[in-house]
């Protein structure tokens, strides 16, 4: 299921899959995105990044067609774009609202400037994936194609990421933890919660609503403030359409951690641990 997306105007959406084709890759800088709907601008971050716009998150909604400028802050500079909404989703989970940002009238020095700030991006995702994570399967250049349809997300602690037995939009994607620590955990007969993995930089997890059209087999919690690349519905989708070898690699990769974080517990059971990690 597509996550919901809204618009204040009457016109038609642009569909984020179809936005998806322009390249783009997980960033995380501070944004401030200038609305006609408020007198300072909203504070917020990129989620990711392209050389045509952005998606951004902030924790208070506004209409779509409000935006009138977002202002880009770059680690060597700040870049102010003139740009138009093009969709907006509610991310409950985070308490936060994403937008679609496509940039408009960009001069030949500012395109430049993103170019560069994309590639380097995807090129640092890239390395992270081939030589970090768990992803075995990927060699550099599909490390890069995957790079290209991530989105990071910041969680703090606390707070569940998914929940067992459910596939809920937002909550059904594929995550790779880049900072941080996430606790597994299932729940028995409805009463007692065990947890058994305690996952650090570089593993992966959820997705099996996505990958294999099933709820979730268990929970996600964050153990301490969290940094996650992640592959949603769209991007999961797009994957599939425009490299579906990609895809199908990925898939297996989650279905063989998950085959083997099952396989760990049912030894440590049978070992007698109570609290299996």
């Amino acid at each position: 299921m597509m996550p919901s997306v809204r618009d204040s105007t009457a016109g038609p959406l642009e569909n984020p899959l179809e936005m998806r084709t322009q390249p783009r890759v997980g960033a995380n800088f501070p944004i401030r995105v200038h609305s006609r709907d408020f007198p300072i601008p909203l504070e917020g971050r990129a989620r990711d990044l392209s050389v045509n716009g952005a998606c951004v998150a902030t924790t208070t909604p506004f209409a779509v067609k409000s935006i009138q400028q977002i202002e880009l802050i770059l680690p060597e500079q700040t870049l102010v774009l003139e740009a138009d909404g093009r969709w907006q989703r509610d991310e409950p989970v985070d308490d936060l609202v994403l937008t679609g940002i496509s940039f408009l009238a960009i001069d030949t020095d500012v395109r430049d400037i993103l170019w560069s700030t994309v590639i380097a991006s995807g090129q640092q995702l890239a390395r992270f994936l081939y030589e970090r994570s768990g992803l075995h399967e990927l060699g550099l250049e599909e490390a890069m194609g995957l790079a290209q349809v991530t989105r990071y997300r910041e969680v703090t602690a606390g707070r569940t990421i998914y929940r067992q037995d459910t596939r809920d939009p937002g909550e059904d994607s594929i995550f790779l933890l880049t900072e941080g620590r996430v606790a597994l955990r299932v729940r028995f007969r409805d009463v007692r919660d065990l947890d058994f993995a305690d996952l650090g930089p570089g593993e992966l997890f959820g997705g099996f609503p996505l990958v294999a059209d099933l709820a979730h087999t268990e929970s996600a919690v964050a153990e301490s403030n969290c940094s996650l690349l992640e592959i949603d519905d769209t991007a999961y989708r797009y994957l599939c359409t425009a490299r579906p070898w990609l895809a199908q690699k990925l898939a297996t990769a989650l279905v063989r951690i998950s085959a083997i974080r099952l396989r760990n517990i049912y030894i440590r059971c049978q070992s007698g641990e109570r609290n299996p990690r």
